[in-house]
Formats: structure tokens, C-alpha cells, sequence
């Protein structure tokens, strides 16, 4: 199962260089089955591309560095400053590399609608059937809903993309159980959604923060909960309307007894980059984000409490030109309720000021609190260049 979770996240992570060839056995031995299971209209078999395993680290190193917004290096020290782990991103990223390239069997690339296969011997066993189910599982996604194609689109929304992954690889690994077990019931089903909870709780890969452990085991369990939740109340049916509209957000995904969709932030609500400082990033943290960030300050029961209240957010972080040490973020976020909205706001005066504390070095950064209504803007470390104005509920 370790083995599987990286498999699948590279699918979504890495294009590489490599060269045709026939398809092994272990997938030609199962895309039949997937495609009748799945109602994917004939010919369903897409090509197959070989890569050395000498060359998959510096192939995802590549991809990476292409896809992301911007550097990896960067990126986690995004992280960093914002309190989601610690440690140098230098050797985090070693450490994540490291990681991916040593789980990786293959996985399907969306791009050029292609199996990428890592050239060993374990790869083309037949034994591995059911891993390549879960990967021909995506094409079969691509061919029907296209909706690997439409996450790589999400980058601007993590939060939107990791429910949409979670729905992906959660109806991927329902496959994989179903055609491992022909007939299987609820109760084999239940077993199964155990086991997958149990193994991601394991995980536990060396200098991996954990921060990225819960973000690969997420799709695994939530998703594959909510697929399962899905398939018995409505069977395939209910599953493929799930892949066509997934959830916009993690709120969505975990709370699918609410009505309506959580609200959406707009980038435009936040405050405009000052002069002098440039954008780092901007994106959605999202209830599950909320949740594994204020965790790590309050405990995981009182923040997953806590971010059940989310409706929305986005944040901003910026960084000065002329001093990179100092960064700022501006964060706006709008809960279901008043009451949730002055509850979070307590708590994040509480947690935000040790996890914020990497912003600015040394010095602690200061804190704006904007609460009105159901919605709350923190603005840490940003540079006062104007009169702050007044959140509408």
C-alpha cells in the first residue's frame, strides 16, 4: 500500500522523457477488466512509455520544477514561513525526492494519455495487476470525465485540487478492491476502508515532515470514504456523478450532509502586493489545511472542531525585494457562522503567533485582526503603507 500512494501521487506529478514500447503484461493482463467495470468504450489501451530507474529522480526533480508556481525550494520555504513544517527546505525536498523515486512503479500521465512505466522487473509482474488497475483507473477518469486533465488546471487552488484528487484516487482504489475481489460486499468493503485507514497511519517515511504524510494518506482515506458512501447509496451511477462534478473543497468532500457549496474568497478581496514586495503565492488553505495547520498549536480535536466552521478563504504571502528574509501574509477567511467566525478568531490569536514566528526573523511579527460578521482577514508582518480597511460580513 505505501508502494501504491506514491504511485498514484506521481501520476499526478511527473512527465518524463522515455521511450514507446509494448505494455507489460501485468497491464495488458487487467485493462480489459477495468474498461468492462467501468463502462469505457472500446479501444481502451493506452500506450505505454519505459523509463530507466536511474533517471526518475531527476525526471520528477524536472517536472516539478515545472508545474510548481513557482521553485520547490521555495515553495516548501512557503511553508515553512507559514508554520506547515520546519526544517531546511534543502534537505526536505532530498528527502521527498528520495521518497517518490523509491515507491514509484509507474502511473498514468494525463498529457499524452500514456502509461509511464519505471523499467524494472516488479513493474511487468502480473502479480502487480491490481496496482496498474488503479492507474488505468485514471485513464479510464481521463477518457470519461477528463478530470485528471481538469486538476492539473487547479494549481491555483489547493484546496479545490486536493478534493478532487481525493475523489480521483478514492474511486481508483474502489477498482482496485472490486476486481481484486469479484463480488465483494459491504462488510469486505468496510474491511477494506480499515485497512486503508490503518496503512496511512503508518506512513512514516524518514525526514518527510508531516505535513506531507497526511497530505498523500488524505485522497486515500477521505477520498476513498466518500467514493464508498457514494457506490452504496447509488452504485456506479452515484460514483461517475461524483467524478463529473467533484467537490469544490475539502469542507465539501468532508461534510456532504450540508447543503449548498462553501463560499469562495476571491483573490481580490485580499490587499493589493505593497510596493517594494512581491507575491510569493496566493491560493486556498482550505478546511482540511486549517485543520493539520492549527493542529499543530491546539491539538487535532479542538482544530478539527474549529475548521469544521471554514466557508472560504484565501491568502496571500509576499516577501520584500530588497530583504527576502522578511516576509508577510494576508489572510481572509469566512466561517459558516458568526459564532464560528469569533470562535477561530480566539484560537488563531492563540496559535497564529508561534506558527507565523518565521516570517520575519527575528523579530515577532505583528498581527492586524479584521473580524466582522462571518468573515475574519489576519494580515502578519505586513507593511503599513495604508489604513487598513474594515472586512464586510
Amino acid at each position: 500500500m505505501r508502494r501504491k500512494y506514491n504511485t498514484a501521487l506521481a501520476a499526478l506529478l511527473l512527465a518524463v522523457a522515455a521511450a514507446a514500447a509494448p505494455c507489460p503484461p501485468a497491464i495488458t493482463a487487467i485493462e480489459g477488466r477495468v474498461a468492462k467495470l467501468r463502462d469505457v468504450p472500446p479501444p481502451f489501451a493506452p500506450p505505454c512509455r519505459l523509463i530507466a530507474p536511474a533517471n526518475l529522480r531527476a525526471a520528477l526533480d524536472r517536472k516539478l520544477r515545472r508545474d510548481l508556481p513557482v521553485a520547490p525550494e521555495l515553495f516548501l520555504e512557503a511553508l515553512r514561513r507559514l508554520g506547515f513544517i520546519a526544517g531546511d527546505p534543502r534537505q526536505i525536498y532530498g528527502s521527498l525526492l528520495d521518497f517518490y523515486t523509491t515507491q514509484v512503479l509507474g502511473f498514468y500521465e494525463p498529457e499524452n494519455d500514456e502509461m509511464i512505466v519505471v523499467d524494472t522487473p516488479a513493474a511487468a509482474r502480473v502479480g502487480g495487476a491490481m496496482v496498474w488497475a488503479h492507474e488505468l483507473e485514471h485513464a479510464a477518469q481521463e477518457r470519461r470525465f477528463h478530470l485528471p486533465s481538469r486538476m492539473l488546471a487547479m494549481r491555483g487552488d489547493s484546496d479545490e485540487q486536493r478534493a478532487a484528487s481525493a475523489i480521483a484516487e478514492g474511486e481508483a482504489m474502489l477498482v482496485m478492491f472490486i476486481l481484486n475481489a469479484p463480488g465483494v460486499g459491504p462488510e469486505g468493503l468496510a474491511l477494506a476502508e480499515t485497512a486503508v485507514r490503518q496503512q496511512a497511519a503508518e506512513l512514516a517515511p524518514p525526514g518527510v515532515p508531516k505535513y506531507f504524510v497526511a497530505d498523500l494518506a488524505f485522497p486515500y482515506t477521505a477520498g476513498f470514504a466518500a467514493v464508498l458512501r457514494a457506490y452504496r447509496s447509488g452504485g456506479w451511477g452515484a460514483v461517475d456523478r461524483l467524478l463529473a462534478h467533484p467537490p469544490k473543497s475539502t469542507a465539501a468532500l468532508l461534510h456532504p450532509e450540508r447543503p449548498g457549496v462553501p463560499g469562495a474568497v476571491p483573490a481580490a478581496a485580499l490587499p493589493a502586493v505593497p510596493a517594494g514586495w512581491e507575491e510569493v503565492l496566493t491560493d486556498s488553505v482550505g478546511e482540511w489545511g486549517l485543520a493539520f495547520l492549527l493542529g499543530q498549536r491546539l491539538g487535532s480535536g479542538e482544530a478539527d472542531t474549529l475548521a469544521a466552521g471554514w466557508n472560504g478563504d484565501r491568502l496571500r504571502l509576499i516577501r520584500e525585494r530588497a530583504d527576502p528574509e522578511r516576509w508577510a501574509v494576508a489572510w481572509r477567511l469566512a466561517c459558516r457562522t458568526v459564532g464560528d467566525r469569533e470562535r477561530l478568531e480566539e484560537a488563531m490569536q492563540r496559535a497564529l503567533p508561534a506558527l507565523f514566528a518565521r516570517l520575519a526573523p527575528p523579530a515577532e511579527p505583528s498581527f492586524l485582526w479584521i473580524g466582522a460578521g462571518r468573515t475574519l482577514e489576519v494580515r502578519a508582518a505586513w507593511p503599513t503603507t495604508s489604513p487598513p480597511r474594515r472586512s464586510p460580513s
